[in-house]
């Protein structure tokens, strides 16, 4: 990002989190068992959930102060870390779901760290930080079921 502004970041943000919601919601026709497709639910409730915590500070930056704070650290397997890219075509199975979701969060989660850091110095930053452990954390969950799911045929 050439011109870091908060709003711009903002917009970046709310774009992920939208695109998010997107994927999980067009993956859950893709998957057969119904432990998974709640999986996908929970994910998009989760996302749905950043959103709203985006919306809130481009309104009210004042309510950053409510929204933003540090989590527990977040377990990495960085299963899909290496894994080869896969492109998200609408013939996708599961597994390449998987895969590009799982790399998807750790990117969300890199751009996260990169405002908190950014904005370490302002409420905002606490704020990004929170959103950056939270996306670590839906990548250790993709990755849980991947090695669940996928590993375990293999």
């Amino acid at each position: 990002m050439s011109e870091w502004t908060l709003e711009k970041a903002l917009e970046l943000a709310l774009n992920m989190e939208e695109e998010s919601i997107k994927l999980y919601t067009s993956a859950q026709n893709k998957v057969l068992t119904p432990g998974s497709i709640e999986f996908l639910k929970e994910l998009v409730k989760e996302e749905e959930k950043h959103k709203s915590t985006i919306l809130e500070a481009m309104r009210d930056q004042q309510k950053v102060k409510e929204i933003g704070s540090f989590e527990a650290k977040i377990q990495d397997l960085k299963i899909v870390d290496y894994l080869e890219d896969v492109s998200l075509s609408p013939e996708a199975g599961y597994q390449q779901i998987l895969i590009y979701a799982g790399k998807r969060e750790k990117s969300t989660h890199d751009f996260y760290m990169e405002l908190a850091r950014r904005y370490k110095d302002e409420e905002i930053g606490k704020m990004f930080a929170k959103l950056a452990q939270e996306e670590l954390k839906h990548k250790y969950r993709l990755e849980q079921e991947y090695d669940d799911v996928i590993l375990k045929y293999m």
